[in-house]
């Protein structure tokens, strides 16, 4: 089979695709969901986060370029690993440490609500792409329909 003919082969598929093409958004749909939870969980974290003081303790570069940080809450001491957002820090500098207080376990170099927004981030362009395909093949489905009706009158 040549190039063309398979090319005409996959064209032909597209006259009038079935709508199980649409299966093919499911990890768009499952990222959308993914996304809107991690945003969610987030978002309530900094509604009640507070701030406090850590040391850098730890540079990990080859791991994402994280940073290991200690503090202390109520007496208890946490640790913590994250990648900075803007200003890289150096090991023995004091960082702020946003926490959760109903548990200091979940904490971050960044603000809470900074984090809500960045799960938040790729879902308007996922669901542009989900509507995109799915418009994609109704308006095939369609054109195919009028297509059939046409060469039946």
């Amino acid at each position: 089979m040549s190039i063309a003919e398979a090319t005409n082969d996959r064209l032909a598929e597209w006259a009038n695709p079935s709508w199980w093409k649409l299966f093919v958004l499911v990890p768009w749909m499952l990222g959308v969901v993914l996304s809107a939870h991690g945003c969610l969980k987030y978002r309530a974290v900094a509604d009640r986060q507070q701030r406090t003081e850590g040391i850098v303790t730890a540079h990990q570069a080859e791991n994402h370029n994280r940073y290991g940080y200690t503090f202390f809450v109520d007496s208890h001491r946490y640790t913590g690993w994250d990648s900075p957002r803007k200003v890289e820090p150096e090991i023995g500098q004091s960082i702020s440490i946003y926490y959760d207080p109903r548990d200091p376990a979940e904490n971050s170099m960044s603000d809470y609500s900074q984090k809500s927004l960045d799960s938040f981030g790729p879902v308007p362009l996922l669901l542009f792409g989900i509507g995109g395909v799915t418009l994609l093949v109704y308006w095939r489905r369609r054109l195919s329909a009028e297509a059939a009706s046409g060469q039946r009158a």
